[in-house]
């Protein structure tokens, strides 16, 4: 009987000891499972990027290590004391007497009297700073701690000269920053900040909160008694109130900004400290607890805080009173070191400066047409379409593609001329059922087949990307499926479930085999159980360079860091610059403005995700990086590079808002705040292909306009420009309008307000309905400034976008203004500068048509004496196109015959033919010629574009 008993007891009880090892056992899988999954993403990275991903995990560890050290690791092994573990062994005493505080015994609450064995303290220190890692982790200071035991100079030999600025009044030069402030800059950017932070975290909790709570335990004893009390140690209390005040002295020394007050602010802390260490002392040796300390205590120490604070304030208010009125005598010397320092950090040493001339003369009736020829280098590459026109005329070209949306719209060059390079992202289509969005999302919509599209940003003309992009399959990009999903296929597929059942064959991502397949997605399991997986992740550039390089800003000022497409005729790759923000708020003269820099660019595979590094920064960040990562870049420009570098718009801008201020040296006029200068309101960088004043020929140039600030009329004070060309690549330059010119350069408000106001626009626009203005950009035409405003029109309802006029809007302002309007550029600045000489221009011949263009080239071949002849078809071994113009108005009748003399002088006359092949396709007409060399049939051909 006993025996069945038990039986009983034994199957009764089997229920609940299964539930309790479910209980326990599911938490657990599902933590194992995590760490797995985890670990198989190391391993992944680990596999796929080797020492690049390592690197900024060592140099964040090693960082977070010394960090975690200082703020950490309590070296009294005589106490031995631990708040954690003490508190630890309070709450389980306490939870164990069910929460009655009087069951305790009372040396539970004496932290005083608590002490860890030494080998658990010294375990307990090292347990606290690994766990410290994850909060002190620095890859910035830890890279830096590490370059320094390499050899790198940070400049920290210097510091102790640094506590002796604030007794210092400088002399009224820059000299004295750039030798005392500036050599510090890497210390006190990289190296101080962290450690003056972990220094004040170890005072907050190993001090403050060590002593708080010794305070506090003796309190909550007294109450558990009958009689409770109210005595407080005073001289711990005045201990934390002097470490407080002696540790705000020490950071008085490293502030943003030092002045004529700033050693008072020092001197009177450190004699509050003082002070507050004599109390310690006092109470320490005399009455450890006061109930109620005598009156004449209190007011001796409170008299002598008071006394303090009304000394250095009084010194400081007098101070400042004196400042206001002596200004360049006072703050004249602090202020110089402001401008020197910051000069520094935002390069404005490096910024030309050129007195702008306004030149501008009549031109002649009888010269007229000669000089607008003489111009149309220049007028032809002004850039008539907007990003918000060519978004609009790109957008159909997408069609209803239903797995594509546009992503960024970015401004490229080739050749010589600006384009708007269109990139698109893969998307999910909603028609996609729920049950196949994630077979959809990781194997189908992989990529993007065919990522850019290009407008011409001079006439509007969509180009074939294949004249540029040879590859345009994006498989590492940015937004859409390529930020939110990584993408797989079987390794030795024979079928693909790819777009267009396209078989990726790049070297990008990792052969993920079985079983660690299943844990990196559980689906793989089932699908695939026996098959390696390749899998793409990261593919999203942004999150990729995060991840592999960290020590660069990807986002400034609330916006991603732009990049754009380029291409060495082969492989096609992102340009990301590569900018570093560094707080300063530990540089003297600083203001807290942050040191930035362009470090380079990282060339980013569109298809295999390689980055490679051009390192073009000479800052000491730059030396640091170059240092650390000798191995993966290089320091000059690839020459196919050169012709498409795009100066960063983020970097231009910030430098430019800088010199906004800085520009001024001259104390007088910094301090009176008379010629500061801002950025138009709503106007960003233009880059445009231009020829400024000094310019031997048009460049690639970024274009950004100034105002005076506060000035009532919104003239410009001059426009900063930046190259792009090589050599003059980041180069900057400011075309300054003297204060005492009689000719104003009117800003792009004037320029609007110009237009609305001519009779000739007014008419027009009531023709137009509601057209749209473009951007304004301002060009040097010869000896004339012009601003070029294209005008939309979007018939159809808004679905095609078309410039219904161009006009040239004259900057220089001495009274009156004058606009041309016309067809193109050219044709709008002649009307301009008709109007400006009071020309009188007759009425232009109408253009011919599409047949008429035709036909007159055609006659121009057969006044040479040439046959031509018109194949229906041709079998040619190779074919070769000679070059492409445009024919689409009589100022393009020269650049046609042009070509056309080319191409006989070299094929028709070099090969005494006499017959010349004609052919069309749709708007465009070939000539061209068969020849045979060594052995083949070539076809060589000019194409003209009729529309």
């Amino acid at each position: 009987m006993t025996a069945y008993a038990d039986e009983s007891v034994i199957e009764k009880r089997s229920p609940n000891r299964i539930a309790r090892l479910a209980i326990l056992g599911i938490p657990l899988a599902f933590f194992a499972w995590t760490i797995g999954v985890q670990a198989t993403n190391v391993w992944l990275n680990l596999s796929e990027f080797g020492e690049l991903f390592v690197k900024p995990i060592y140099f964040g560890f090693l960082g977070g290590s010394i960090l975690a050290t200082i703020a950490l690791f309590r070296i009294d092994f005589v106490s031995r004391r631990s708040i954690a573990w003490w508190l630890i062994r309070l709450v389980s005493r306490l939870l164990r007497s069910r929460g009655s505080i009087e069951a305790l015994p009372p040396e539970y609450f004496e932290f005083s009297n608590f002490k860890l064995s030494p080998v658990k303290f010294g375990l307990w220190q090292v347990t606290k700073v690994l766990f410290g890692l994850t909060f002190f982790m620095n890859v910035m200071f830890g890279m830096a701690v590490n370059a320094t035991m390499q050899g790198w100079n940070s400049g920290s030999g210097g510091l102790p000269s640094l506590l002796s600025l604030p007794f210092v009044t400088p002399p009224p030069n820059m000299v004295f920053a750039q030798a005392n402030v500036i050599p510090l800059i890497p210390s006190l950017t990289l190296l101080i900040p962290p450690i003056l932070a972990a220094i004040g975290m170890r005072l907050l909790l190993l001090v403050g909160v060590t002593n708080i709570i010794r305070i506090i335990a003796p309190t909550i004893i007294s109450y558990s008694t009958e009689q409770p009390s109210r005595r407080l140690p005073i001289a711990t209390i005045e201990a934390l109130i002097a470490i407080g005040l002696l540790w705000t002295m020490t950071n008085l020394f490293f502030p943003s900004y030092i002045d004529f007050n700033t050693r008072y602010l020092i001197i009177g802390s450190a004699v509050a400290g003082f002070f507050f260490i004599i109390f310690a002392v006092l109470d320490r040796h005399g009455r450890k607890l006061l109930l109620m300390p005598p009156k004449r205590s209190i007011y001796l120490r409170a008299g002598a805080i008071v006394i303090v604070a009304l000394l250095v304030g009084s010194v400081a208010a007098v101070n400042s009173s004196i400042a206001d009125a002596r200004k360049l005598e006072w703050l004249g010397p602090y202020t110089v070191q402001e401008i020197g320092v910051n000069r520094y950090l935002a390069e404005l040493d490096d910024v030309k400066e050129i007195r702008y001339n306004f030149s501008a003369l009549n031109i002649p009736p009888t010269q007229l047409d000669r000089y607008v020829s003489g111009q149309r280098e220049i007028l032809t590459k002004v850039r008539l379409w907007d990003w918000e026109a060519g978004f609009a005329k790109l957008k159909p070209e997408l069609g209803l593609i239903p797995y594509l949306d546009f992503q960024d719209s970015d401004v490229i060059r080739f050749n010589g001329s600006v384009y708007w390079s269109a990139s698109m992202r893969p998307i999910l289509p909603d028609s996609v059922r729920s049950d196949d969005r994630w077979y959809a999302s990781h194997l189908v919509y992989t990529h993007v087949p065919n990522g850019f599209l290009i407008l011409d940003a001079q006439v509007g003309d969509i180009i074939n990307t294949d004249k540029f992009f040879q590859q345009r399959r994006i498989y590492y990009g940015e937004g859409g499926l390529l930020r939110n999903t990584w993408a797989a296929y079987p390794v030795n597929r024979e079928n693909s479930d790819e777009l267009g059942e396209y078989f990726y064959d790049g070297k990008g991502g990792i052969a993920v085999p079985p079983p660690l397949s299943w844990i990196f997605e559980p689906n793989f399991l089932l699908s695939y159980p026996d098959r390696t997986i390749q899998t793409l992740r990261y593919r999203d550039v942004y999150d990729r360079m995060q991840l592999l390089f960290p020590y660069f800003e990807y986002s400034l000022f609330g916006e991603p860091i732009d990049m754009y497409p380029v291409t060495d005729g082969e492989n096609t790759y992102w340009a990301m610059p590569l900018i570093v923000a560094l707080d300063t708020r530990h540089v003297p003269w600083s203001g807290g403005n942050p040191f930035i820099r362009f470090v380079g660019y990282a060339l980013i595979d569109t298809y295999n995700g390689d980055t490679s590094f051009v390192i073009l920064g000479n800052d000491y960040f730059s030396e640091l990086f170059k240092m650390m990562y000798s191995d993966n870049i290089v320091t000059e420009m690839p020459e196919w590079f050169q012709a498409q570098a795009r100066y960063p718009e983020e970097f231009f801008e910030w430098r430019v808002s800088m010199y906004n201020f800085y520009h001024v040296t001259d104390l007088a006029t910094f301090i009176s705040a008379k010629e500061f200068y801002v950025v138009p309101e709503g106007l960003d960088t233009y880059y445009i292909i231009a020829k400024p004043p000094g310019f031997d020929k048009p460049e690639f140039l970024g274009l950004l306009s100034l105002e005076l600030r506060g000035a009532a009329g919104r003239n410009l004070a001059g426009y900063m420009i930046v190259g792009n060309d090589h050599p003059n690549f980041g180069q900057m330059t400011f075309y300054k309008v003297p204060l005492d010119s009689t000719t104003r350069l009117l800003g792009p408000t004037g320029v609007r307000e110009a237009l609305e106001r001519d009779p000739d626009f007014a008419t027009l626009r009531t023709l137009l309905r509601t057209p749209r203005l473009g951007d304004n950009i301002l060009y040097r035409i010869g000896d004339h400034d012009v601003y070029f405003i294209p005008v939309y029109t979007a018939p159809g309802g808004g679905v095609v976008t078309q410039i219904g006029t161009v006009a040239a809007v004259g900057a220089a302002f001495t009274g009156q203004y004058h606009v041309g309007l016309g067809n193109t550029a050219e044709e709008a600045f002649r009307v301009y500068l008709a109007k400006t000489g009071g020309i009188e221009l007759s009425k232009p011949e109408p253009e011919l048509d599409v047949e008429q263009r035709k036909s007159r080239l055609r006659k121009d071949f057969q006044d040479r004496g040439l046959t031509l002849a018109t194949p229906v078809s041709t079998f040619p071994e190779v074919s070769f196109s000679e070059g492409e113009v445009k024919y689409v108005s009589e100022a393009d009748w020269d650049n046609a015959r042009t070509l056309a003399d080319s191409f006989v002088d070299k094929w028709v006359k070099s090969y005494s033919i006499s017959r010349i092949l004609t052919w069309s396709e749709d708007s465009r007409v070939n000539f061209g010629v068969l020849v045979r060399v060594e052995g083949l049939l070539e076809l060589h051909y000019i194409t003209i574009l009729l529309s």
